[in-house]
């Protein structure tokens, strides 16, 4: 089939229309025609006449853009798919007849309630501009990438993420913001495929765990990786499918299921055994919680698990043979200060905790503000908005009978190639939509917040929001399902005056009082059962008093808040989760194991001096999140701006995108502030190995003859470093062209975590702390500081025995350390 691009696509999709070609032996690579190449030729005419027409514009108005905004294309349309459809002046094309066809032209699309506009509205979005490059050739690829089909990372960002997750310790937390877009799921998957620096992968067997919010996040993360890791399905745990779940259960227990994508409901109860005899065995890799911030957001409010997952964690360390504890990694594409605040208080105590930030602002919506209106017209506004705005489009709102509502309309209207998305939205379902929207079968989605989390579909367009979200963190990640394959995207919303109110009362967290939370403790301690050395199991299912306001608090929701008043205490230090006590307490009820950290916490002095900031503290960062929010809608300060204000300027990259203010003069636009390419935080003690190598000054030179190597020094040299590999140093700068067989030397590095960067000067080197090699090649420069001893990167020199020194004179004779043949230093790292 052969691939079409630019003009020639265009040309391609007019014989198609006006029925001279059958549009079967080609393809075209904008997205917007071929959006409509694959609706006009399906056999299955999922597509309805206004589906067609609305795809028709966005083509139209994609080779308007291309040609310039010069000349506004117009085509013949004879095509049969098209017959009797009459609606054409509400998707903005003009249809005169000529002669058996029609003579379609494109209009501008210039609504009256909104303001500021110079050019049609869609335009910007409909032209596939790019606005995010992804691979760049900055962005040279570890060795390693081949385990996942990849040679390059996405971004200097992902690669710093990967190279610090892929360095955590054991027992070790990190948290990695990176933007939508960039492939977090690149990390778990080589987690599981190459395991940690120095981690032995020779059997291949353990369990990644990854914590996902939705089930269709999950299922799109079990499609993604069956094909990339080449892992044996089931491997998303799905309420209501007992059989498949009872593999993954029996999979984990024996160390065989590999990577394992669950809710946090069904990791803290039904998995919680097998999760245990895994990690008793040593072989569970890793907890990896997918959008994490979600941990703060959800986990003080609905879903009080998200935060129960930290006595998980803590149950699971403690199982584990020593030097085999998992690692926690915790993955968003946003953290304000309050999140990552949460997280290191549930995941950061008696543990190494580390962050890093390489969050750029994505550069590709094209903000619209609506003016707030009533219910009445905002529904005549996002219908005339869906009858232009270039597909696929997400239509969010807040409540499911909200989306209930738009699907009904949309359906109405006219248009066939929509679903729903929330909630209640039953597991089969979701897995069909999930699977609809990755073909390109879906022009509309109609969702609730949990619909997209994570989701990896790179050409979604226009973003709509018929809502106020109850933060800014909220309408950003929602706004991030758009434009994620780097180019430019819409987002538009439209508000009504009673929005505010539905995001105050959402906003307004459950965050139980003090008097509530003091009063729930104190009965839950006075029932609670001893388990030794400070440490107690309390019944988290108990109902906390026999007085009026208790006598009605049972079940899910009595435990629920049961477990925000546990864990609002171990955010204030006082106690810490501990998970679910082993062995199980006979007794009947749910229990929970904890260790008092402070002995006055049945002290309701105490609650008020320590809780109650804490308390405040969160529901002080959520009021400021929906203050920021109202403060978008206002459209009187770049967005940039304000998310730079939520996220903060020093973890953020500042991107301006385009809204009000640059399109009507450009000379406002933000000067963009890049995030560049952190170091990872990890540095952990010398292996033996190494530390044996290297002199007091944690140096080491290596020399060899480049005219007089053996034939095996290539293969010598690369089960040398798959040897210190094992001992964690697992760091290579090469520097110019080698005398060795690099492809050779390296083999080993594509099946295990081992980072490679090839430098001018050691000066860039963006590498992670810790032991590295350094080859130097023929007539390559060292400048003094690269030779001075440094404590948190010791480095081993590979060099030609005639390698000068910065002074001049040759490097073997001055460098003052240790030094070795490379016959010797191969010889002791094999002993």
């Amino acid at each position: 089939m052969a691939d079409r691009d630019g003009h020639d696509a265009f040309v391609a999709l007019g014989h198609l229309l006006d029925r001279t070609d059958s549009g079967a032996d080609w393809r075209a690579r904008s997205p917007a025609i071929e959006r409509l190449r694959k609706a006009l030729v399906d056999p299955a005419r999922q597509a309805s006449g206004l589906d067609l027409a609305v795809l028709l514009r966005q083509a139209m108005s994609h080779e308007h853009v291309r040609r310039g905004a010069m000349v506004s294309p117009a085509v013949p349309v004879s095509h049969p798919r098209f017959d009797g459809f009459a609606g054409w002046d509400a998707v903005g094309l003009r249809s005169t007849a000529a002669g058996e066809a029609r003579l379609v032209t494109l209009q501008p699309w210039k609504p009256t309630w909104l303001s500021g506009i110079s050019d049609s509205v869609d335009a910007f979005a409909a032209s596939e501009r790019t606005r995010r490059e992804f691979n760049s050739a900055d962005c040279q690829g570890d060795p390693l990438l081949a385990a996942v089909g990849r040679t390059s990372y996405r971004s200097r960002g992902q690669r710093a993420a990967v190279r610090a997750a892929l360095s955590t310790p054991a027992g070790g937390s990190l948290v990695v913001a990176l933007p939508t877009g960039e492939g977090k799921s690149m990390i778990f998957q080589l987690i599981q495929t190459v395991g940690f620096v120095g981690a032995d992968q020779a059997e291949n067997r353990g369990v990644t765990l990854v914590i996902v919010p939705t089930v269709a996040l999950g299922v799109n993360h079990e499609r993604e990786a069956v094909d990339v890791c080449g892992l044996s399905p089931p491997l998303a745990f799905q309420g209501g499918n007992d059989v498949q779940n009872n593999i993954i259960a029996e999979r984990i227990a024996d160390g065989t299921q590999g990577l394992c994508f669950v809710s946090p409901e069904a990791a803290c109860n039904r998995l919680r055994d097998p999760l245990r005899r895994a990690a008793e065995a040593g072989l569970l890799r890793a907890l990896v919680i997918d959008e994490a911030h979600l941990v703060d957001q959800w986990g003080t409010g609905f879903r009080t698990e998200f935060q129960e997952l930290s006595g998980l964690r803590r149950e699971l360390l403690s199982a584990a043979p020593p030097g085999q504890a998992l690692r926690t990694i915790m993955l968003s594409a946003t953290l304000t200060d309050s999140s990552l605040e949460t997280l290191r208080s549930l995941f950061g105590a008696e543990s190494n905790f580390e962050s890093l930030a390489a969050v750029q602002l994505r550069p590709e919506p094209d903000y619209w503000i609506a003016p707030s209106t009533n219910e009445a017209n905002r529904v005549a506004q996002v219908l005339e908005a869906l009858h232009h705005v270039p597909r696929p489009a997400v239509l969010y709102v807040t409540e499911v009978a909200a989306a209930n509502a738009w699907y009904a309309r949309l359906i109405e209207a006219g248009f066939h190639r929509v679903r729903k998305l929330h909630g209640k939205t039953g597991r089969a379902e979701r897995e069909e939509i999930v699977g609809q929207r990755r073909d390109g079968a879906l022009d509309i989605v109609v969702g609730t917040s949990a619909f997209g989390l994570g989701i990896d579909y790179g050409h979604a367009r226009s973003v709509i929001h018929a809502c106020v979200p109850e933060t800014l963190d909220r309408f950003y990640q929602e706004v991030g399902r758009g434009g994620r394959d780097g180019k430019a995207a819409l987002s538009l919303i439209v508000p009504t005056g009673k929005d505010m109110g539905i995001a105050e009362r959402i906003n307004a967290q459950q965050v139980i009082s003090i008097d509530r939370g003091y009063h729930r403790w104190s009965t839950m301690f006075a029932r609670k059962t001893s388990l030794g050395n400070g440490r107690f199991a309390v019944r988290i299912d108990g109902r906390p008093g026999t007085d009026e306001r208790d006598i009605d608090m049972f079940g899910d929701a009595n435990t629920d808040w049961n477990l925000r008043t546990v864990a609002l205490m171990a955010r204030a230090g006082i106690l810490r989760l501990l998970g679910t006590p082993y062995p199980r307490i006979e007794q009947e009820g749910d229990w929970l194991e904890i260790e008092i950290i402070d002995d006055h916490h049945l002290d309701l002095e105490l609650w008020r001096s320590r809780v109650e900031p804490v308390r405040r503290v969160g529901w002080l960062a959520a009021k400021r999140n929906l203050d920021l929010m109202r403060e978008y809608l206002r459209n009187d300060r770049c967005p940039a701006a304000i998310l730079e204000e939520l996220y903060g300027a020093n973890r953020v990259g500042r991107t301006c995108s385009r809204c009000s203010r640059c399109r009507s003069d450009d000379t406002c636009r933000l000067n963009s502030v890049a995030v560049g390419e952190p170091r990872g935080p990890w540095t952990e003690d010398l292996h033996p190995l190494v530390a044996n190598l290297l002199d007091r000054d944690l140096r080491l030179l290596v020399s060899y003859d480049p005219g007089d190597l053996a034939r095996n020094a290539s293969r010598r040299l690369g089960d040398t470093l798959q040897r210190l590999a094992q001992a964690r140093l697992a760091k290579l700068i090469t520097m110019g062209p080698q005398p060795f067989d690099m492809s050779r030397v390296l083999k080993f590095a594509e099946k295990c975590a081992f980072f490679v960067s090839d430098l001018s000067s050691l000066a860039l080197s963006r590498l992670p702390r810790g032991p590295e090699l350094v080859m130097v090649g023929d007539k390559q420069t060292l400048e003094p500081q690269n030779l001075a001893p440094r404590a948190d990167n010791p480095r081993i020199f590979l060099t030609p025995i005639g390698q000068l020194a910065p002074d001049g004179r040759r490097l073997k004779d001055v460098f003052g350390g240790r030094t070795l043949t490379l016959d010797e230093f191969n010889a002791r790292v094999a002993q």
